[in-house]
């Protein structure tokens, strides 16, 4: 019951984040999955709306999605070392009155195209 009631809330909330985005932005926007993290007001900071680029995405992929969202809402690039020696790319700012924070994994650690030959046993 958990998974598909948490599945369901980030299937709605992520419609509805991305249809007042495009609204705002007067653009279709590429979709998001976006979680509410209220953790951050028992921290003493703003919650926000955390999205992110559907990690299945080719790294070019992802990185051309999470750049029209930047554009399209005038964000700010909020990567740290972190992030970006995990291969993920961060850019934050706001959504009417709220704090968004958008990821997408751009680069991966392992390259893809890695390969070793196989020994063949005859």
């Amino acid at each position: 019951m958990t998974d598909s009631l948490t599945m369901a809330a980030i299937d709605t909330l992520s419609q509805m984040v991305n249809s007042y985005a495009s609204e705002i932005a007067g653009a279709s926007l590429p979709p998001v999955s976006w979680m509410w993290d209220c953790r951050a007001r028992l921290e003493g900071t703003d919650a926000e709306f955390c999205g992110t680029v559907h990690p299945d995405l080719s790294a070019a992929e992802s990185n051309t999605q999470l750049l029209a969202w930047a554009r399209a809402l005038n964000l700010d690039d909020d990567t740290d070392e972190r992030e970006a020696s995990a291969g993920r790319r961060v850019f934050t700012g706001r959504l009417g009155d709220s704090r968004i924070r958008l990821t997408a994994f751009i680069e991966s650690v392992y390259p893809a195209t890695e390969t070793q030959p196989l020994i063949a046993l005859i």
